[in-house]
């Protein structure tokens, strides 16, 4: 970046002609070049000299200002992955404005940038018609397939060697999802979805013709499509025999829909067969009153969600976690929908996400007036919001300073458990190492008391965070205190999320230190207050977690 900069002032003012195809006349005018960062270098000049502060709303979506900013990117980022074969269709890419704004609207620092240039270099030279066909498809492709899936994908309760998967080539994917497109074969217009909806649509390793088989035999309605899930016959003697893992030697959607299954099976039946007909899915997990969980989400129609389709009312789930395709992090039921709110097909979203895209790239000072405007025209737009904690950060900022942040933070996301807690964690980090006892007691009641009903799971990881301290602190007296609260203050509506969350760390850290008695007295006292029944999940664990501790598999 400073480089950036110290180029500037050695160029001259050069002048950018606007037109209807800026880009391609762009390249028209640079048909030679030494290098990418030739390129690059005589860009920033123009783009610094008319994209200011003062003249801030020349940089708006779609206008060549942003075109010219998005090439600007392009370029920095051929300087370190091109080579000479690539060129032609580098150049390519760098001529449709489509490709470069969902790109870099959706790179984050955990993609692999290089990686997923390839691939896309890759699309334009075989398939360049899909590409310009369907411009962000094959960015959802390029940013879900830069890295290999998780080894235990999709679930872990299957055999690997049961699954029909193949290595994806995201090239051919590309095209033969723009035949099944062009053939009308999907329940969704894929040129209407967005990247951040489309990678939950081609996020799976499976074999062409698994798929094929989905879409010839599952025949439900894009509004019916939550009735997919309980249309696999639920294997009753399978889950009283507590056989939670596939027992079978194939783990194939006919083997499914023949043998039946448990939960994952059935989720797993529904998102699979959900991505075959052209919807985006998730496969979800969860903790309800008597233990773990599985449903599925698909979306309904462009930017709604259904995410609870398979997901029983009466256990009580707090929250539902899947994975992210494109970092393959967790990513909560509650998040997808904040996310999504139809924010990013409204001209606010876009405005703020591209002045804050162009906050990133400056130095901190001016970052500073562009993402003030980006959260004046979207005040809920999160990547502005993480731009200014990082800012925070390099520039060390007092505490005060941060303190005020994370209070403006848990406000603005006071709607939102996920987020507003966030902010509340930041603000006792505070607390605890400018050792504002009064503050820390504060705002841990807080955490435990606002999140005690929809998002008790939030709460009672808080809770167990402040057990856990006393404990590293080998403070056992005071840890068993804070367990017995935790336990009355969620009685009644955690079940799973209590047990695993707070119950089993709390033993196996006791077994650990050799703190038999805690580990006991705390195993007594949460079979009294969670009253586990021996047929469900939490009823079983309790019963092996007891054999652990106690002599002849009961604590006496």
């Amino acid at each position: 970046m400073k480089r950036f900069f110290f180029f500037l002032a050695l160029l001259g003012s050069l002048q950018v002609a606007h037109s209807a195809d800026f880009l391609s006349e762009w390249w028209q005018r640079h048909p030679a070049f030494s290098s990418w960062s030739e390129l690059h270098l005589e860009l920033a000049e123009t783009i610094r000299s008319k994209v200011t502060p003062t003249q801030r709303d020349v940089l708006k979506p779609g206008g060549d200002w942003e075109k010219s900013f998005r090439l600007w990117q392009w370029l920095a980022l051929m300087e370190s992955t091109a080579n000479d074969d690539a060129k032609p269709s580098l150049i390519a890419l760098g001529s449709n404005a489509d490709v470069l704004t969902a790109f870099f609207e959706n790179l984050n620092p955990e993609d692999h940038p290089k990686q997923a240039v390839e691939i896309l270099g890759a699309m334009q030279k075989k398939y360049p018609e899909d590409v310009a066909v369907l411009p962000r498809l094959a960015v959802a492709l390029a940013l879900v397939f830069d890295q290999p899936f998780p080894r235990d994908w999709p679930h872990g309760q299957v055999a690997r060697s049961a699954l029909p998967i193949e290595t994806p080539d995201p090239v051919l994917r590309l095209h033969s999802m723009a035949i099944l497109q062009k053939d009308r074969r999907y329940l969704l217009d894929l040129r209407d979805l967005m990247v951040d909806e489309l990678k939950y649509m081609v996020d799976y390793p499976l074999s062409e013709s698994e798929m094929e088989w989905a879409r010839k035999n599952v025949t439900a309605s894009r509004s019916g499509f939550d009735k997919v899930f309980p249309s696999i016959r639920y294997d009753i003697p399978r889950y009283e025999r507590n056989i939670l893992s596939w027992p079978y030697p194939n783990y194939t959607l006919s083997e499914i829909r023949q043998r039946g299954g448990i939960c994952v099976d059935q989720a797993y039946f529904a998102a699979m067969s959900g991505k075959a007909k052209g919807l985006p899915t998730l496969f979800f997990t969860g903790q309800g009153d008597s233990g773990g969980h599985a449903w599925f989400g698909y979306l309904e129609t462009p930017g709604k969600w259904e995410t609870d389709c398979g997901r029983y009312a009466q256990e009580n789930y707090p929250v539902g976690q899947a994975r992210d395709p494109q970092t393959w992090k967790l990513i909560s039921d509650t998040e997808l929908v904040f996310l999504a709110k139809n924010r990013e097909r409204s001209q606010a979203f876009k405005q703020a996400r591209l002045w804050t895209d162009y906050a990133a790239s400056l130095g901190q000072a001016e970052a500073e007036e562009w993402i003030e405007a980006a959260l004046g025209v979207q005040p809920e737009y999160l990547p502005a919001w993480s731009l200014r904690a990082d800012l925070m950060v390099k520039r060390n900022a007092d505490p005060a300073t941060q303190k005020q942040f994370w209070e403006s933070f848990s406000k603005r996301f006071a709607s939102y458990p996920d987020l507003k807690v966030v902010g509340q964690e930041k603000l006792l980090e505070l607390a605890k190492a400018g050792g504002n006892t009064k503050q820390i007691t504060n705002l841990e009641r807080q955490i435990l008391v606002q999140n005690r009903s929809k998002r008790f799971d939030l709460g009672i990881g808080a809770a167990a965070g402040q057990v856990m301290e006393k404990m590293q602190e080998g403070n056992w007296d005071g840890a068993q205190v804070s367990f017995r609260q935790a336990l009355r203050e969620y009685k009644g509506q955690a079940g799973g999320h209590l047990f695993y969350g707070l119950v089993v760390p709390f033993v196996e850290a006791a077994l650990a230190e050799g703190q038999m008695q805690a580990a006991k007295a705390a195993l007594l006292e949460a079979r009294r207050v969670l009253k586990p029944t021996p047929d469900t999940l939490v009823g079983r664990s309790f019963v092996l977690l007891e054999a652990k501790v106690g002599e002849g598999g009961r604590v006496k």
